[in-house]
């Protein structure tokens, strides 16, 4: 591994477990294993590591929703693989990064913003109009404003005030806020195939 790529993985792990702020650069050089003077070398300050940091977390995020949508059989699968990678990622997130990002790096802020406004609602949107083709999603409803909705379904999981750690499970949050979603907009064909997904009993399959 190239040390500009190393520094890159180490840092963006470091961010991603303790936070920006309480993260030097003598710190991400240590635990690579060289001197303060070669990460500077690579990065010219900490902003432009966090902010390289962050590109690279975006690319990692957009190439699994494409992995997701090639690999799923149909457009459920999809939902389901997504929800499960987010919330592989959500393990290993301190959202005191995101805290940090928003508050002290507003330029960085912005390119968040942007992935949560092109790349993931594209992903939604797109996810919607296939499960329609597949005839597994209802076709009636406006999907601007349902893939919007479930943006902010996504959005609002991570948020404490909603959802307070000490009181609520992310995965289940995540769990019964997916499982409503999916049944909340897919056909009798849909709700069947989710019903397998899901492993809900026939007989409950009525009363979602």
């Amino acid at each position: 591994m190239a040390v500009q790529e190393r520094i890159l993985e180490t840092a963006l792990r470091m961010f991603r477990t303790i936070g920006i702020k309480n993260v030097t650069m003598f710190d991400i050089a240590r635990e690579c294993g060289i001197s303060k003077k070669t990460v500077y070398e690579h990065f010219t300050d900490k902003a432009e590591l966090i902010q390289a940091g962050i590109r690279t977390l975006l690319g990692t995020l957009r190439e699994e929703m494409t992995n997701d949508r090639n690999e799923a059989a149909d457009a459920i699968d999809e939902v389901i693989r997504t929800t499960a990678n987010i919330q592989a990622r959500a393990r290993t997130m301190n959202p005191v990064m995101l805290y940090e990002v928003q508050k002290y790096h507003p330029e960085v802020a912005k390119e968040i913003e942007q992935f949560r406004r092109d790349a993931v609602l594209q992903h939604i949107r797109g996810n919607l109009q296939r499960g329609m083709e597949e005839g597994l999603f209802n076709s009636y409803f406006n999907i601007d404003i349902i893939a919007r909705m479930r943006q902010l379904q996504l959005e609002t999981v991570f948020d404490p005030l909603q959802y307070p750690a000490a009181e609520f499970e992310l995965h289940e949050v995540m769990q019964e806020l997916t499982t409503n979603y999916i049944m909340g907009i897919a056909t009798l064909k849909g709700r069947k195939l989710a019903g397998q997904y899901l492993k809900i009993e026939e007989q409950d399959l009525t009363i979602i």
